[in-house]
């Protein structure tokens, strides 16, 4: 049988049957609890038999009694003994009957002299109808009554109920009144009884099967007191807790029990177990194989579903091979066992199991439902386990939550309970439910857990208190979030952007922050403001409060995200949902709460409204239950969060999914609407960076629109120990690169080259895409272009005999013919590297010059135009071998660096180890009469030594062309030194070498009126170095007027330009 909602779980229970025949819809009474629909469907489809399974109809005595009529059989015990076994109050009354301890519940008054309830089986192999109800609770005032009788805390049981559902705890006549209606809502009809609660107990089961010849054996049982609202979570066995011979005795109760009224089949007498005491009391008969009964088989080596269909057969259990092996018996013999008498083989390994269920750990095993993307599990020879739901399926509404089960093995309970920590932490369900899985690796680690020492309150008791708890560090959290919803975002936004591309729109103003956009996370009470910069198509950058974390990440063929952050690889997978962003980090779930309003009281299950439990408009307090909720079969209490007035949003019975507003809160107090603060402090992830690519690999991201690094440092780090065949290939491949993509957008309006590009294009849009984005960070592919292009022109100093091939100049070439002020500057540094690699080479220049200053007079020479860009080479000449040569090239450089001034008179001198040039001149834009005759002289000298040993001498000489007789009250002279050695130096070191001799002349050269000292130092074929030293700083050096001439700061006003600025 088939629901709709299984079809469409993608169950994998369908997919393992050789046919199936499809039912109704909706809860289980429309389909697998509906007795009449089973059996019309078991006569149509003509079968021999019915095996009901776990849950359901398996407990319903009309099956097997109406199947009988039909002449089917039914795959476990008759009709008449399944009602008096398998409901749970004529259980109690029978074991009454038969001296079996039983805890005080509401069938343990009214019977003789008000004791126990006792009956006798009647003619139709039932409890008498009255003696039945006397046992029952009808009403909550009956409920009541019985509690009082009994002793709280009680259990008010409904005795159809199974798995969890149908049974509340209550402490008190409160919580009694409440359960009574969620317990009577959750198994419809059934007849229902109260116990009291039994305190440090454990939950010890027998598995036994009966067969149609009067035998019945146990075989062996499970210790299952890990139980939260009465559901199982572990199941374990051999039940070690207790004494071989108490559980022995166990055993041969059950035996007895179930002997004595025929039973056939396999099922489950329970116990309540006082290891203190070392005493044990009946609980219940289940007349069905229990959905655990796995560990049985670990343990036994029987296959139960295989001997209940050989029972069925009619087969004796003395002639089931399985059976006789466990008894140590030859497999096919064919003698008698008594297994009342007889023992079977010592168990000498430990099983335990766990439930994987559809329930949220972090609001106390709330259920949920929803659809499951993946489910991965790998079996092992330790640990088996089974999924009802395969990829792609998912849990409905009407099912039940648990979709899976892991069975473990090991020689001890230790040894089992790690292989289970194990493969639990292996397993990875993926979709919109929650489940357990980490929560219950934690209870398995805990102490208590470890050294057997729980009882059946033991979870409820830690999930009350919230004593184990799933921590996550939350610099973790947040930042996995930040980098799956930052990965979501920009596969959205690419995706956006490629279907208005295929739509043929052009517009690109959204796009534009595709590689920089702001992620505000919030989580733990606090907002984290990221910038979240992309550095590749799978690196990020975040950054927050001045702090930056490098991420790698990687997407999976699972849609999960493979992270390095912190130092460590992190699986990242995320989940968007109604109440908000739950996130997978290495398999730890966390839950990112969207951030609701206070007065908002919203779902977080998916089912039905079943009761409001206030007055619309009725004044409720804080943490009250409001609504009653039906979720995969159980009632749900959901609670307040603040106190004040409440108005329903929902109809009873409305059909509700997680985050539907349910009902409305005025709130008492308004103030207490918690705000969520920035977060101003570090996320201290550790130092560990992810380890960048090469600079160029760096360098092709920038120029495909990623903010991969500072362009300068890359562009050096690149050129660092490149040879030159190397250089050049990398510089012509990173420029070419540059140039194809802009050679799509010059000339044209950023629309029309969008069109051509989709044109060109049609089945490749992701190629639109990068182009566009790489057009988006022209400012800093400009800065690349203009840096390599500025390298490129080093290239004949750094490479000697470096040769300028054909590949550097056509590319040189394509960006000097870039259009516009947008390449302006990348244009001309092109251009004017490619007019210096087509010139001459620089000896050839240097003739060149030596033959140009000697065509006509300085006069003439320094104010040609055609001296432009020669000016720097004619220190070189101020050492040629021909004097007249010499003194040329010194009077044209004095004449060109001061042409804004009128000369007055030039005169050179020149020794064996020392020239001089000494001139008078005047400002040309001031009437002669008003401009001052200053005084300029320029000294040549081999070495900075001679530098020091003859400055006095030349300040003597510069003292007499002036005929000074006092001393200058302003400074309005300049002086120069010309260092004719030429060759690399320190450049620190040479600075303060002359501002230690310059200041040691200090009050000479303030007598002498020099305003400025220029030092000039060639480096050919490099321009010169030039530095300045000004009166004004006691003739320190200026480190703003280096490597300019001296009148250039002048010509720029760069003075005046300076105190603006500063």
């Amino acid at each position: 049988m088939a629901s709709p909602e299984d079809l469409k779980a993608n169950a994998e229970f369908i997919r393992l049957a050789d046919s199936f025949v499809e039912v109704p819809s909706g809860s289980n009474k429309n389909n697998y609890a509906n007795v009449d629909l089973i059996v019309d469907i078991a006569v149509r489809e003509q079968v021999d038999a019915v095996w009901p399974g776990w849950g359901h109809a398996s407990e319903n005595p009309r099956l097997p009694n109406t199947l009988k009529t039909k002449g089917i059989k039914f795959i476990g015990p008759t009709g008449p003994v399944m009602y008096v076994l398998g409901d749970k109050i004529a259980a109690n009354i029978l074991a009454q009957t038969a001296k079996v301890p039983s805890i005080p519940w509401s069938g343990s008054f009214g019977g003789p002299d008000d004791g126990p309830l006792v009956a006798s089986l009647n003619s139709e192999g039932t409890i008498p109808d009255e003696i039945f109800k006397k046992a029952q609770v009808f009403t909550v005032e009956e409920a009541l009554a019985s509690a009082a009788r009994i002793g709280y805390p009680v259990m008010l049981k409904a005795s159809e109920g199974g798995g969890g559902k149908g049974i509340r705890m209550s402490n008190n006549e409160e919580e009694l009144r409440s359960n009574f209606g969620q317990v009577a809502n959750e198994v419809p009809g059934s007849p229902m009884f109260m116990m009291q609660l039994c305190k440090n107990a454990r939950h010890l089961e027998v598995q036994i099967v009966g067969d149609e010849h009067g035998s019945a054996v146990a075989f062996n049982g499970r210790d299952c007191s890990t139980q939260r609202r009465f559901q199982k979570i572990f199941e374990e066995g051999p039940p070690i807790i207790a004494k071989p011979e108490t559980f022995r005795e166990m055993e041969l109760a059950a035996m007895r029990l179930t002997q004595s009224i025929g039973y056939i089949g396999a099922g489950t007498v329970e116990y309540l177990y006082n290891a203190a005491t070392d005493k044990f009391f009946f609980l219940e008969l289940n007349p069905r194989l229990q959905v655990e009964h796995p560990v049985t088989e670990g343990l036994t080596g029987i296959n139960l579903p295989a001997t209940q269909l050989q029972v069925a057969m009619g087969i004796p259990l003395s002639k089931i091979p399985e059976v006789r092996r466990f008894y140590d018996r030859d497999s096919y013999g064919t003698d008698k066992i008594d297994f009342l008498t007889e023992r079977y083989r010592p168990i000498r390994h430990h099983v335990i199991a766990a439930r994987i269920t559809a329930e949220n750990p972090d609001e106390g095993f709330k259920p949920t439902s929803g659809r499951i993307e993946r489910v991965k599990f790998q079996s092992t020879p330790q640990v088996w386990g089974y999924f009802s739901v395969g990829n792609n399926g998912g849990i409905h509404e009407f099912a039940d939550s648990q979709f899976g089960h892991l069975f473990a093995t090991g020689p001890t309970r230790e040894d089992a309970r790690k292989s289970l920590v194990l493969a639990l932490k292996e397993i990875d369900v993926r979709g919109e439910i929650r489940n357990p899985v980490e929560y219950l690796v934690k209870l398995l680690e805990t102490k208590e857990f470890r050294d057997n020492n729980i009882d059946t309150s033991w979870l409820d008791g830690i999930i009350k208190s919230k004593s184990v708890s799933i921590e996550s560090d939350p610099s973790i959290v947040v930042t996995g979030a930040a980098v799956f919803r930052a990965h979501q975002f920009i596969k959205s936004e690419m995706r956006k952007f490629e279907e208005s591309l295929t739509k043929g729109q052009t517009g690109v103003s959204e796009f534009k922050n595709i590689n920089g956009f702001p992620m505000d996370i919030t989580y733990g009470g606090s907002k984290y403001a990221f910038q979240v910069t992309r550095v590749s198509t799978d690196r990020l950058k975040l950054s927050i409060n001045g702090e930056a974390i490098d991420i790698k990440m990687r997407e999976q063929s699972d849609g999960s995200l493979l992270c390095t952050y912190g130092g460590v690889v992190r699986k990242v997978y995320g989940q968007e949902e109604p109440l908000g962003l739950r996130m997978v980090i290495d398999g730890s779930t966390v839950m990112l709460p969207n951030v609701f309003d206070p007065s908002e009281l919203r779902s977080d299950v998916t089912g039905k409204v079943v009761r409001y439990l206030h007055e619309d408009g009725a004044e409720v307090g804080a943490g009250v239950p409001f609504v009653e909720c039906e979720a995969m079969k159980m009632i749900m209490q959901l609670k307040t969060t603040e106190a004040g007035v409440i108005r329903h949003n929902m109809q009873t019975g409305s059909i509700i999914g997680a985050g539907d507003l349910l009902a409305t809160m005025e709130l008492k107090d308004p103030s207490k609407v918690k705000k969520i603060l920035p977060f101003t402090g570090s996320l201290k992830l550790g130092d560990a960076k992810v380890q960048l690519d090469d600079p160029l690999q760096q360098l092709n991201l920038i120029l495909d629109g990623f903010d991969a690094g500072e362009v300068e440092p890359l562009v050096s780090k690149l050129l660092l120990n490149a040879d030159s065949a190397t250089a050049n290939s990398m510089v012509v491949a990173l420029l070419s690169k540059y140039c194809d993509t802009e050679d799509q957008f010059k000339g044209k309006a950023m629309d029309a080259a969008i069109l051509s590009l989709i044109a060109a294009n049609k089945d490749n849009l992701r190629a639109v895409i990068g182009a566009v984005m790489a057009r988006q960070g022209l400012k800093t592919r400009n800065q690349l272009a203009l840096s390599l292009v500025r390298n490129l022109a080093s290239f004949l100093d750094r490479y000697p005999g470096y040769v300028v091939t054909p590949e550097i100049e056509k590319v040189l070439e394509r960006l000097a013919a870039l259009p516009g002020t947008e390449y302006g500057e990348v244009s001309l540094a092109a251009s004017t590297v490619y007019s210096e690699f087509k010139a001459p080479d620089y000896q050839s220049r240097l003739n060149e010059l030596r033959d140009f200053i000697m065509s006509d007079t300085p006069q003439a020479i320094s104010t040609s135009r055609k001296l432009s860009l020669s000016v720097d080479s004619l220190c070189e000449l101020f050492s040629d071998p021909d004097l007249k040569v010499r003194e040329a090239a010194r009077e044209v450089y004095v004449r060109r660096v001061y042409r804004a001034h009128n000369f007055l008179e030039v005169r050179q001198t020149e020794g064996k180890d020392l020239a001089s040039v000494n001139w008078r001149f005047q400002l040309r834009d001031s009437p002669p009469q008003d401009a001052p005759v200053r005084f300029g002289m320029m000294s040549i000298f081999k070495t900075i030594t001679e530098v020091d040993a003859g400055l006095h001498g030349q300040l003597e000489e510069f003292k007499k062309t002036m005929s000074l007789q006092d001393c200058y009250t302003e400074p309005v002279n300049a002086y120069h030194i010309v260092l004719a050695t030429t060759g690399p130096f320190d450049e620190t070191a040479m600075i303060a070498r002359i501002e230690s001799i310059l200041k040691d002349k200090k009050d000479e050269l303030k007598c002498l009126g020099i305003r400025m000292v220029n030092v000039l130092i060639p480096q050919p074929p490099k321009v010169p170095r030039y530095f300045t030293f000004l009166e004004c700083h006691d003739y320190s050096e200026e480190p703003l007027r280096r490597d300019m001439r001296a009148s250039f700061p002048y010509l720029l006003e760069l003075t005046r330009l300076q105190t603006n600025y500063d």
